[in-house]
């Protein structure tokens, strides 16, 4: 059985345009009907002791916490999953993005193109000679025409869509959504569905109970 994941949200720990106290994040995700997170810090990753702290603080010792991070490229902003803290902090910022990715594959990980049309942060044309593992289609910063955009620059890539919050406030956290077709232990597994593309953007089972906070 696969899992229902918000794989891009900041928290105020590393993220200054975030006003998301941490300690909200996981109760927030499970009453959204979320099984797992992923934080995604602008230009920082939590460490696995950082994770560790906060799922037992909110004991919840079934849900899945992984942390990927954004990177502003050059131009267009990038979700990279799969690398160590450490290796993010040598990340040189602000490079083409078609140089980030590449610098990102051959560390091993997987990079995203987000937000890709959202208005003044988006790539230009280049993004289609630049070999992203998927196009996020669908989050709280992406207005409906910019998602409709989205979706059709996904096909027109042939690049798998995924769905997430992009969330910076808590009563946004699960409002999108991927739901991947198989079980998601480790940011690996995170990574493998990724690369084979078995994932869809999510319609979640408790969507409901996401306006209340």
């Amino acid at each position: 059985m696969g899992l229902t994941m918000d794989i891009h949200v900041h928290t105020n720990r590393y993220s200054a345009c975030s006003v998301i106290e941490p300690q909200q994040l996981v109760r927030r995700a499970v009453r959204a009907g979320l099984d797992g997170l992923v934080i995604t810090e602008h230009g920082r990753q939590w460490t696995m002791i950082e994770l560790t702290e906060l799922l037992e603080s909110a004991n919840e010792p079934h849900f899945l916490l992984l942390a990927g991070f954004e990177y502003a490229s050059k131009q267009g902003d990038i979700l990279i999953y799969g690398l160590m803290p450490e290796q993010v902090r040598g990340f040189p910022p602000g490079m083409p993005p078609g140089m980030a990715v590449e610098r990102a594959h051959d560390l091993g990980a997987v990079c995203i193109a987000a937000h890709p049309t959202r208005a003044c942060l988006g790539f230009d044309d280049a993004i289609f000679s630049i070999p992203f593992d998927a196009i996020e289609v669908q989050s709280v910063n992406l207005k409906e025409h910019e998602q409709r955009l989205a979706m059709q620059l996904a096909e027109n890539t042939n690049l798998p869509p995924t769905a997430a919050s992009d969330a910076h406030r808590i009563e946004d956290v699960g409002r999108y959504a991927t739901e991947f077709n198989d079980p998601i232990q480790t940011m690996a597994d995170l990574q493998e569905c990724l690369k084979r593309g078995r994932f869809r953007p999510a319609t979640l089972r408790n969507e409901q109970r996401i306006g209340s906070a």
